[in-house]
């Protein structure tokens, strides 16, 4: 699992975007500020993309429309130049909005990892069971089972 802050993601250049999109475990983007040209196609291209509440995202590249594009299809070609969070979070172009430090919290890291790779090479009968054994094997299901009849939150840090 990777976490991208928007210092790390100001650096990032053609080869390490190409990088994040063919990793096979989850990656979260968390963006602020102004995001421009690769640093707001990274974002984007994350399983999960997180906009802080005063970020401006900029469509100012073929990098960024084709990250948008994936994110919300055909919908993309109506979109103005920028967008605000909130514009992004309405129109779907992102996740949620925020700092980014909670949305972890209360999540199984493992799990998410699963679920990047699946949805990543497409599944597939084979590769699903192998994934689903393995958290399974993990006890990451019975955690998440207890704190729910509990009524507690699920601690992960067990993984």
């Amino acid at each position: 699992m990777r976490v991208f802050t928007g210092d790390e993601l100001r650096v990032f250049d053609e080869r390490a975007l190409r990088e994040l999109l063919e990793r096979r475990d989850f990656a979260l983007g968390i963006g602020d500020g102004e995001l421009r040209g690769i640093a707001a196609a990274a974002c984007l291209s994350c399983d999960f993309a997180i906009l802080a509440e005063s970020a401006t995202l900029f469509l100012d590249t073929p990098h960024v429309f084709g990250a948008v594009v994936w994110r919300i299809g055909r919908r993309a070609i109506a979109l103005p130049a920028q967008l605000t969070a909130t514009q992004a979070f309405d129109l779907g172009v992102c996740d949620a909005i925020g700092d980014g430090r909670d949305w972890l919290r209360g999540r199984s890291q493992v799990a998410l990892d699963s679920a990047a790779a699946l949805i990543r090479n497409r599944g597939g009968d084979a590769l699903e069971r192998a994934e689903f054994a393995r958290l399974f094997a993990a006890s990451i299901p019975q955690e998440g089972l207890r704190a729910f009849l509990g009524k507690r939150k699920p601690d992960w840090r067990r993984e």
